[in-house]
């Protein structure tokens, strides 16, 4: 199994649909913190394509509640 989720980045309005990886299917929850990883710099475009995925900081979750509005 794998997880495509609504990622929205710090400071958008709008989400991204991309695919979270380097955790449990399971474990995936809304407020979750991820970062990109990167494509490596030779197949660097001017794409979304870049981005290979979404993996977990570590960092605390953010406080859904607060953002919705």
């Amino acid at each position: 199994p794998y997880v495509c989720a609504t990622i929205q980045l710090d400071g958008a309005d709008l989400g991204l649909f991309a695919m979270v990886q380097e955790i449990p299917y399971d474990e995936v929850r809304i407020g979750l913190r991820v970062e990109a990883v990167w494509v490596d710099d030779d197949e660097l475009g001017t794409t979304l394509e870049n981005i290979k995925y979404f993996r977990p900081t570590g960092e605390p979750d953010v406080d859904v509640a607060q953002n919705i509005s």
